[in-house]
């Protein structure tokens, strides 16, 4: 009777033991939610034209449009670089780096900020 009730008791052991809880801090809201996000800024300038265009590229692959756009979908263009910066940084981007990514002679300048809270930041690339 004795060996009937612990081998029971072992039976059910693996039944009523709970080693793992779920927390708010492990919900998969808040588990892969990055802390920042970045992205590489590139500048364009035509062959006759004063100002630039820069492209923000965010890592979303090669078929998205890049080009850095205002509400009505038009490109918005700067009259240098330290104005396109300076945009940047009203928006909330921080200068990280200097870098060469693309085959220009041109720089690319890597930018970071924290992450939206939404889906959709004031930046829009259409």
């Amino acid at each position: 009777m004795k060996k009937l009730l612990l081998l029971a008791a072992v039976a059910l052991l693996p039944c009523l033991a709970m080693a793992q809880t779920e927390t708010a801090a492990s919900t998969p809201t808040t588990l892969n939610a990055p802390a920042e996000e970045y992205c590489i800024i590139r500048t364009h300038k035509g062959v006759f034209e004063r100002t630039i265009c820069i492209d923000v590229d965010r890592g979303k692959g090669p078929d998205v449009d890049k080009r850095l756009r205002d509400d009505n979908g038009r490109e918005i263009r700067f009259n240098n670089l330290a104005d396109a910066l300076n945009y940047m940084a009203q928006n909330g981007w921080l200068y990280v780096n200097t870098i060469k990514v693309s085959n220009t002679d041109d720089p690319d300048y890597l930018m970071r900020r924290p992450a939206p809270t939404h889906k959709y930041d004031e930046l829009k690339s259409r």
